[in-house]
């Protein structure tokens, strides 16, 4: 007997997809599954979800939402022996696009179907487990202005962006260590990624790779208006070939040091914001730490 328990986020993108029992039965008429749903209501409530579907012995545990909500399951399936299953209805649905698996809900289910598996790999950021990317400077503050908003749709971005655009300051002086390497940075951005792809085919690390056991690091520096303009307008027309000022590393592991006056520091974590309030930030990668179900 196979037990999928599938955890929906009600509110995800558009919010207005129907998950229920009924209608994954549907999808699933072998006599081999059992199928359970549960709905989160509120930030975290998808992780205790996930520890009871673990204890009530799920084969395999859905995330039925964006970024945020897969990140929320999946960190309780690491090392586990459930396998993660994904139907993307967030917004930007940045680790399913990376790892293929479509939009659509049928389709998506499909993949759930067939059992094919990944062994993908797990970052962690100060020992919080994050699975396609985290950032700190300019797009953990567009993020912070598209949560305000309470719209989960791409034009939504768009107004985050250049309302960061008029607001954003430079994040303060850091130390960067990374394969025995130490420079300092007064970043306008610093992005580290585990996948290829942040959301809507939206890219700063396209040759990324979900299990080569590296973390793809972007360090950009400060910059005026006009330069951050030009970036996007780049990024969004696949030329980051063309981007200046912009450095690139792979690493297994690297650490900063906040050497400003700051006591916080803002932070998003496949697209979820957290305060940092440490001096210190030390990010890794294990290898293949983590099942996924999606298309070989």
């Amino acid at each position: 007997m196979n037990k999928l328990h599938f955890i929906v986020n009600p509110i995800a993108g558009k919010g207005q997809a129907v998950l229920d029992e009924a209608f994954l039965t549907k999808h699933f008429t072998d006599d081999n599954n059992q199928i359970a749903v549960s709905v989160s209501e509120y930030p975290g409530h998808a992780t205790l979800l996930a520890k009871e579907a673990l204890e009530a012995g799920a084969d395999t545990i859905v995330a039925c939402g964006g970024d945020g909500t897969i990140n929320e399951v999946a960190s309780c399936l690491v090392h586990s022996h459930a396998k993660l299953g994904i139907v993307p209805l967030g917004s930007g649905n940045g680790l399913a696009e990376s790892l293929k698996i479509p939009r659509n809900v049928p389709k998506a289910l499909q993949v759930i179907k067939t059992q094919s598996e990944k062994k993908i790999d797990v970052a962690t950021v100060n020992g919080k487990p994050f699975f396609s990317n985290m950032g700190i400077g300019f797009d953990a503050q567009v993020i912070s202005y598209y949560n305000a908003s309470g719209h989960r749709r791409m034009w939504a971005y768009f107004k985050a962006f250049f309302k960061s655009l008029r607001t954003f300051k430079n994040e303060g002086e850091m130390q960067v260590e990374l394969d025995g390497k130490k420079f300092r940075t007064q970043p306008f951005l610093f992005f580290v990624s585990n996948s290829k792809i942040m959301g809507y085919d939206i890219s700063l690390t396209r040759m990324a790779s979900l299990q080569d056991g590296i973390l793809d690091v972007v360090v950009i520096d400060a910059m005026g208006r006009l330069h951050i303009l030009f970036m996007g307008l780049l990024v969004l027309l696949h030329l980051n070939k063309y981007l200046k000022r912009i450095h690139y590393y792979k690493t297994k592991r690297l650490r900063v040091l906040f050497k400003d006056k700051a006591n916080t520091h803002l932070m998003q974590a496949d697209g979820e914001l957290h305060q940092l309030q440490t001096k210190e930030m030390v990010v890794g990668v294990e290898q293949g730490a983590l099942k996924v179900l999606c298309p070989v």
